[in-house]
């Protein structure tokens, strides 16, 4: 008998696309499979359009799981949901992303295959949709190798290449380490550092879902962004200093203030010439969690 696996769904206020993100399960070639989804207070007629769903399909599923609740976010949704998976190996989801019909048998093969038994993290590569589910142009660039990465908290600490409907997280993995953390914006990208800590994480070549673009990139939400990835940086060196070689760090930290400057530029043009004097310091200085937060908290007090 095959593997249960399970498929774990955090929705809000998505009706407008929660059919088609739940008709991808639906349609996957792997067959055992149980559905957990968690409706996160939606104000519009989220929870309804599942709860049909459910009632056509549920058939389809080993277990079915369907909960509303009142609103208490992404990151304490998806830790609930997850909670309630019985699978060894969870497919994260978002209610408004697709997954196409191998993506999960795919990445079970792989994991099969790899026969890594720290493995805790599986992701692939994705196209990304917009409101309308038109493909878009966006390219995913310098794509890490393929296969399973040890230590990937180095690679980890200068960018986030895991698009999240493409993720398979190892259930005991994720709930050893805590889960996302509710406190922060990026819980992903956080969830993944502290994972690669303690696991291996690997990479499935092909491109196995769709992530819906919306076009929503204003200064403000650029400006939450960088103090989340900050407040990220900071976190992870605060609790894993030694893990971060000083190349890494000073890469990093001169990769942020560049994203800085470019946003302070057109909206907080005082914070320059500090962003400046800390750039030309830059090869001197090794950044410690103290110079990530700083810049965190003016961003957080920049209006």
């Amino acid at each position: 008998m095959q593997t249960l696996i399970s498929v774990a769904i955090p929705a809000y206020n998505h009706a407008r696309y929660i059919q088609l993100c739940l008709q991808s399960v639906v349609n996957q070639t792997y067959q055992n499979l149980e559905l957990v989804i968690i409706d996160d207070g939606s104000t519009d007629n989220t929870a309804a359009i599942i709860a049909r769903f459910l009632n056509e399909h549920a058939h389809r599923f080993q277990r079915v799981v369907f909960e509303t609740q009142n609103n208490l976010g992404v990151s304490a949704t998806s830790n609930k949901a997850i909670s309630l998976c019985t699978g060894e190996w969870v497919h994260l989801l978002g209610s408004d992303d697709v997954i196409y019909p191998n993506k999960i048998a795919q990445q079970f093969a792989a994991i099969t295959t790899w026969a890594d038994p720290n493995l805790a993290l599986v992701y692939a590569d994705a196209n990304y949709i917009d409101e309308n589910n038109t493909t878009l142009p966006k390219v995913q660039k310098n794509r890490p190798q393929a296969g399973v990465v040890d230590s990937a908290y180095s690679q980890l600490f200068l960018q986030n290449p895991i698009t999240n409907p493409t993720i398979t997280l190892k259930r005991s993995a994720f709930l050893a380490i805590g889960g996302f953390d509710e406190t922060l914006k990026l819980e992903d990208w956080d969830c993944w550092l502290r994972l690669s800590v303690h696991y291996s994480i690997a990479r499935v070549p092909e491109v196995l879902a769709s992530y819906r673009y919306h076009p929503h990139n204003t200064s403000r939400n650029q400006q939450l962004m960088l103090e989340a990835m900050l407040r990220t940086f900071a976190k992870f060196l605060d609790n894993h200093n030694e893990l971060i070689s000083t190349q890494i760090k000073k890469q990093s930290f001169r990769e942020n203030l560049h994203r800085l400057y470019r946003w302070s530029r057109k909206n907080q043009p005082t914070l320059l010439w500090l962003i400046l004097k800390d750039a030309l310091l830059s090869p001197f200085h090794t950044p410690e969690a103290r110079d990530y937060r700083y810049y965190a908290e003016r961003l957080a007090k920049a209006v």
